[in-house]
């Protein structure tokens, strides 16, 4: 629901969501939205009085994000491209995983607004975003060996990113492209 709050000179509109959480949960997009979800059971006024604490970070958030200049994403590829690219891409790397004893995993498409991938290693599902159009090959191809290396080590932990850097030494720097990307 969208709500209005007085932080400072500023009348600030935001999105209050309500979710099963244990603490308030504030977040400033970069398109300079803010977003609050808590519990049923907080009332508007301990929101409201917990974001009048943070006002300070949310107003300086918000000028940060505004003043940013935009850029302009570029589209390498097309919706139905970049589902064949990923498969493809899937089927060249899936060897070095065979090996290791990974099976062959569900590839799946849909549009994610904070992952450019995930894996569900327990049901062998991959999934990745469609918003991979927006990025390089070489980019698109780190996303796939960071999922696949999720059937080697589930979580994000130095083991993982061990196994990452085997095979993808440049993943840091695709990572650091990624970012730059918006998803949305």
């Amino acid at each position: 629901m969208k709500r209005y709050i007085n932080l400072g000179q500023k009348t600030i509109e935001y999105t209050l969501e309500y979710k099963r959480v244990k603490n308030i949960n504030l977040r400033i997009k970069s398109d300079a939205t803010v977003c609050v979800s808590a519990n049923k059971r907080v009332s508007i006024t301990e929101i409201e009085n917990f974001m009048k604490s943070k006002s300070e970070f949310i107003l300086r958030a918000i000028d940060r994000f505004a003043n940013m200049p935009k850029k302009e994403r570029i589209q390498y590829y097309t919706e139905d491209e970049i589902r064949g690219i990923i498969t493809d891409i899937c089927k060249k790397v899936y060897p070095c995983f065979k090996v290791r004893g990974v099976k062959y995993p569900i590839i799946k498409f849909r549009k994610m607004i904070s992952r450019w991938g995930s894996c569900n290693y327990v049901k062998g599902i991959v999934t990745f975003n469609t918003s991979l159009m927006y990025a390089p090959y070489e980019c698109i191809e780190y996303v796939v060996l960071h999922e696949f290396c999720h059937f080697l080590q589930a979580n994000h932990s130095n083991k993982f990113y061990e196994e990452l850097e085997s095979v993808c030494p440049k993943h840091k720097e695709y990572r650091k492209i990624l970012k730059g990307i918006s998803i949305r």
